[in-house]
This record gives C-alpha cells, sequence and structure tokens, in this order.
C-alpha cells in the first residue's frame, strides 16, 4: 500500500484526508488521519486536462512584439513554420511538449493539431495518448478528408468562422456529429465574433472568448457550450479573459495552456494568471478546481471519473501547496508530482 495526505479532490469536492494505491488501483479515499507514512503531501488529484493546446509549434522561436494575425493568422509565422518544418522536427517538438505536460502533473492535452490527416498521424504516433482534434486543409469540403482524419483523431476543430466560408463550416461540422466525434472552434479571441454563427455549428466546447461580450457569455451558458480559457496566451497578446463575467453569466469554464510556443504546458501556471485576472475583476478562487480539474476531465471522460474515487487507476497528481489551500498552491514553489503506480518510464 502507498499513501498520499492532504486535500483531496473528489468527485463531490475536496476533502482534508488520504489516498491509498494499491494493486495498480485508488483503493481507498478517506477523510481524516492518514494511517501510514505518507510518500507526498499536498493537494491530491486525478491527472489534469489541459484543454487547449497547439504542441506542434513548440519548435518556433516567436520574435519579441509580434501580434496575434502575425503569428497565428493565415499566412502567419506559425503556419509558416509548419509547412517547412520537416516532420521529425515537429515530432521531436510534440514529445518534449509530452514529457512536459506529464511532469507538471497533467495526463492528457486537448490538442488541435493542424496539417490534415498527415498532422493528426504523425501526433498520433508520437504521443498515442493525446487528445487529437484535427484540422482539414482543403479549401472545400471533402468527407473523405474528413474521415481520413478521424481515423486518427478524436474530433476536429476548425481555427475560427472568420477562416472559412459558413458553408464549408456547416458541412465539417455536420459531418463529426453524423460520426459521434467531438467538434470545436476558436471562438472571439482577438475580437467579438457573431455568436449565434458559431453556437449554430453546436461545438462541444469553444477555446477563448477572450473578446467576448455579456451577450455572447450568456448565449453560451443558455446552450450549455463550455468555454477554455487560455489566460497566459492571451496576456501574451495583450489581451484579458472576462472570466469574472463568465462565472456571472454561469459559464462552464476550463483551463488551457494553447501554443507551445508560447507557454509552457503547466496547469498551475495557468491557474496562477487565472486568478490574478479573477482578483483584478473582483473574483475568488471558489471555483479554481473546476476550471483545473473537473470541467477539463468531462470532456473526455464519463462521470465516475472526473474527482479522485476508489476503483481508478492509481494514477494522480500531487500539486504542493503551503497550507493546504488552493491559495497555497498557487504560492508554492515546489515541483508538482504526477505518480503511476508501478509505472516504469
Amino acid at each position: 500500500m502507498e499513501y498520499f495526505s492532504g486535500t483531496v479532490i473528489t468527485q463531490d469536492g475536496a476533502i482534508e484526508g488520504y489516498v491509498c494505491l494499491e494493486g495498480g488501483i485508488v483503493a481507498e479515499v478517506s477523510e481524516g488521519r492518514c494511517p501510514a507514512k505518507p510518500l507526498a503531501t499536498g493537494i491530491i488529484v486525478p491527472p489534469m486536462v489541459d484543454g487547449h493546446t497547439h504542441c506542434a509549434d513548440a519548435g518556433l522561436k516567436v520574435p519579441k512584439g509580434i501580434g496575434l494575425p502575425q503569428l497565428v493568422g493565415p499566412q502567419g509565422l506559425k503556419e509558416k513554420y509548419l509547412k517547412k518544418a520537416q516532420p521529425e522536427l515537429i515530432a521531436e517538438g510534440m514529445k518534449r511538449f509530452s514529457e512536459s505536460a506529464y511532469v507538471n502533473g497533467i495526463g492528457t492535452f486537448v490538442d488541435f493539431r493542424e496539417g490534415g490527416e498527415e498532422g493528426s498521424r504523425l501526433l498520433r504516433d508520437t504521443v498515442p495518448g493525446a487528445f487529437i482534434l484535427g484540422r482539414p486543409i482543403s479549401p472545400e469540403f471533402d468527407p473523405n478528408e474528413i474521415d481520413g482524419i478521424l481515423r486518427y483523431a478524436d474530433g476536429i476543430q476548425l481555427s475560427g468562422i472568420k477562416d472559412v466560408p459558413k458553408s464549408y463550416a456547416e458541412a465539417v461540422a455536420d459531418r463529426v456529429r453524423r460520426s459521434g466525434k467531438i467538434f470545436a472552434i476558436h471562438a472571439s479571441e482577438g475580437s467579438r465574433e457573431d455568436i449565434d454563427s458559431i453556437l449554430a455549428l453546436s461545438p462541444s466546447f469553444v477555446v477563448h472568448m477572450a473578446s467576448a461580450e455579456r451577450p455572447d457569455l450568456l448565449r453560451c451558458a443558455d446552450e450549455n457550450v463550455p468555454i477554455v480559457s487560455c489566460p497566459r496566451s492571451n496576456k501574451f497578446f495583450n489581451l484579458v479573459p472576462p472570466l469574472a463575467m463568465m462565472y456571472e453569466c454561469n459559464d462552464t469554464v476550463m483551463l488551457g495552456t494553447d501554443n507551445a510556443m508560447i507557454c509552457s504546458p503547466d496547469m498551475r501556471e495557468e491557474a496562477r494568471e487565472y486568478y490574478s485576472i479573477l482578483r483584478k475583476q473582483g473574483g475568488t478562487t471558489e471555483k479554481l478546481w473546476n476550471a483545473m480539474v473537473f470541467e477539463g476531465r468531462k470532456i473526455l471522460y464519463d462521470g465516475k471519473r472526473i474527482g479522485l474515487q476508489r476503483g481508478m487507476d492509481a494514477d494522480i497528481t500531487v500539486l504542493p501547496s503551503e497550507d493546504g489551500t488552493a491559495g497555497g498552491m498557487l504560492r508554492s514553489g515546489e515541483r508538482v508530482l504526477r505518480y503511476r503506480q508501478n509505472e516504469k518510464r
């Protein structure tokens, strides 16, 4: 038996107690004093889901002062890099990114993978456990291309409604829904976009909404469409997501680290920026664990595997905390521990 003690984030919220791992599963999750010396103490959570990444651009060096359209827009620096870089170089960056995510306590990441079928295949071969949302490259809708991407990917995503014709976006979204897989899209990142056109595509979630206004956020809440917020990458482009307003509108919010060329796959760092913004906007850490742990896992797993509980795989993340609180976790400079029982790496 192996024990870990502290604040445990369970299916029903946080408790003060301990977790016991035995035989490759979580054998016990209990309140109270740990019955044996723990291997580590802190805030114990299931491995986190990084809700939005672009790991293929990990090898790109970003010039200081570059704007959002110049970096990630059509014909931007990133697009040129991905077209010119050898697949082996991109794969090396993906692997480094995955290894960094692991040591930061991330179980998997939801990657918006560019490059059509070959792009998705490269990521699947390099990081088998990634949750891949591929992007078609044909200028016109091609159902065979979508089906080819879905042989390797868990769904499809689009860069935004401004980047493709309306009929194209509708055809892609419809094809994905018929396949039973996930469709997602960037929305209102650098400028406000028509939320009705976005929600008409029935996305499983939208990413950013940094330039959204209250009516847009209310529409997302009404349609039960979660928002993945990426505060650090937004900050890089001098954008501030309206996090407090999202919660006022009853939106579901989760965190993602976005482009690897800008931000490391580190959910604690993302949470620090998230909290900094919320404080300035009058919010609190009340829903920190929702954004950091629960909502991302809901995208990937059924309702039985959101918080820690008996019977789950013996795979946990321990977040150091100065005092056992979320605030103490954000202040701590100690390393995060990702622990998988009996794992050989």
